[in-house]
């Protein structure tokens, strides 16, 4: 599942990202001056 969500930060929106993966969750934040990313690096 991929849930694609809006977030306000500091007057700034930003584009929050989920994907479930089967063994773990990958989430980043995409902003107009790069991307912060938490997730697997063995998919």
């Amino acid at each position: 599942m991929i849930i694609i969500v809006p977030i306000v930060i500091g007057g700034i929106t930003v584009t929050g990202v989920k994907v479930k993966l089967p063994k773990t969750t990958l989430l980043a934040t995409n902003t107009p001056n790069g991307y912060i990313m938490c997730g697997a690096h063995n998919m």
